[in-house]
């Protein structure tokens, strides 16, 4: 009976079943366990009659998944498997939507040179492994003679490099929506840095433009690898963002996602910014523990105009970076004033500020300024430094600070303020927000501080015995400003 319901019923009937790109992250079992049934079901449905196939197999190469190969050597030739399916059929390659790529072996520059035994067998790869039949042998030397792509790919599939067959599955799928990866940890030394990264396989030729073929592709996560618990990593490790940093033009992409390159050494590589001069689409930008260029992320956000959450976390050898901080940044995110609803920034940035008589001042933290102008932004989650720059090293609770008060830094549209790192500084500031927020907030919900610190500089400066007073001082004064806020009818979250 169920063959012989309309085509779009059976669609909507089967579509509900099919695998989500939610469910295909490899460290977790139970989702993924799902997915792989899910997988056998629409296997054994592509069997019941023509008609079922036809809505099925569409379904169930909609999303793939490769397990993480570092860990689990069979996931390499489950890619190949897929490959070759789809390589017979290139039909089957219009279907593929989502994309979850486990992380992947390479081999280092300082391995292939030295060599090693087990090493000269990897490099022989494409002959010597015995789960490469010599049917997919044929198909990847068809398309290496035929192929858009340049010479660095061939190279790396004569290398036997899975980033090259990662590469050849995303030159070949022209509909794909989503992609994410979990990438495995490149130790970016010299020495030791990876022969081929798929990302920097994919450029442009004289018969290939990734921007028309990733046409449809909307969503791009990068994820750190999930390392076993209790492993640990003899060295720093990551992986580079640039090659990734021309997804984020892309006409239809709204979201891009990195969770954290871990390691990175952007002051050697080169200024320029492989993005077009031309307007950048995206919703929501999020940088995790990144080593980003800030110049080139500067570029990135002016670009913009359609941002609605921007998250962003320097690593801290970013400190001081000649003409960048926090107003900088602000400046940046202008472009996105009337769309922005999100900003979480996590880094103390210190940056050179010229003085009167043009001389530096390494160290200095500059507040984000005014974001009166930023009309739609309801969540901000920043660092104290974030707001009020070099006032938080200020050690007097009671003098007059020049920073601006927050009735005239933060937008009357925020509905959620959460301040990291915060010290008495800011008490006064809340306090004067707190005057004004029935007025000037009418849409706050919550407030939330997290490392309040009572101590404060200053406690060097009153004798020993009257620390205990003070500190109490200043914690009913926090608790006056919490019982107000809580007055007003904004939950203040400790």
């Amino acid at each position: 009976m169920l063959d012989k319901l309309p085509y779009e019923i059976l669609h909507l009937v089967l579509q509900d079943l099919a695998t989500t790109p939610e469910l295909i992250h490899y460290n977790n079992a139970e989702e993924y366990a799902y997915h792989l049934s899910n997988w056998d079901t629409f296997a054994q449905l592509c069997k019941v009659s023509r008609r079922m196939k036809s809505v099925a197999e569409p379904l169930l190469y909609r999303s793939y998944a490769k397990l993480d190969s570092t860990s689990i050597p069979l996931a390499h030739y489950s890619l190949r498997k897929f490959l070759m399916t789809v390589l017979r059929r290139p039909e089957l390659l219009q279907c593929i939507r989502s994309l979850y790529i486990g992380a992947w072996n390479h081999y280092t520059s300082k391995k292939l040179q030295y060599g090693t035994k087990s090493m000269s067998a990897a490099c022989k790869a494409r002959v010597c492994d015995v789960h490469f039949s010599l049917e997919l042998h044929s198909l990847y030397d068809k398309h290496a003679r035929t192929s858009v792509l340049g010479d660095s790919w061939k190279k790396a599939l004569d290398a036997g490099e899975e980033a090259a067959e990662i590469a050849l599955l995303m030159s070949l799928a022209p509909n794909l929506e989503r992609i994410e990866f979990s990438m495995p940890h490149f130790n970016l030394e010299a020495e030791t840095a990876p022969t081929y990264f798929w990302p920097s396989l994919l450029v442009t030729s004289a018969e290939w433009d990734p921007s028309k073929h990733f046409h449809r592709l909307e969503s791009v996560m990068l994820h750190k690898r999930n390392l076993r618990t209790g492993r640990r990593r003899p060295y720093d490790s990551g992986y580079e963002i640039d090659p990734f940093l021309p997804f984020i033009s892309l006409a239809k992409m709204k979201t891009f996602y990195n969770d954290g390159d871990g390691c990175g050494y952007y002051r050697t590589r080169s200024e320029s910014c492989p993005i077009d001069e031309q307007e950048i689409y995206l919703n929501e930008l999020t940088l995790g523990g990144t080593y980003i260029d800030p110049l080139k992320l500067m570029r990135i956000l002016k670009l913009c105009t359609k941002l609605e959450a921007f998250d962003c976390d320097f690593q801290l050898e970013q400190s001081f970076v000649p003409d960048f901080s926090w107003n900088t940044v602000g400046e940046a995110l202008s472009s996105s004033r009337h769309t922005l609803e999100e900003l979480t920034l996590n880094a103390d940035i210190r940056s050179q500020l010229a003085t009167e008589d043009s001389t530096a001042s390494e160290g200095t933290c500059v507040s984000i300024g005014s974001l009166r102008h930023f009309t739609s932004l309801k969540k901000l989650d920043v660092l104290q430094t974030t707001l009020l720059g070099f006032e938080n090293m200020i050690d007097d609770i009671n003098l007059v600070v020049p920073a601006l008060p927050f009735d005239e830094m933060l937008p009357g549209s925020l509905e959620s303020l959460t301040i990291d790192m915060c010290t008495l500084t800011l008490v006064p500031y809340l306090e004067g927000m707190l005057a004004k927020v029935q007025v000037k907030f009418p849409h706050l919900q919550e407030i939330q501080l997290s490392v309040l610190d009572l101590r404060e500089f200053d406690m060097d400066h009153y004798p020993e015995d009257q620390h205990e007073t003070l500190i109490k001082e200043r914690k009913d004064r926090v608790e006056r400003l919490k019982q107000g806020f809580i007055e007003a009818g904004v939950e203040w979250i400790d």
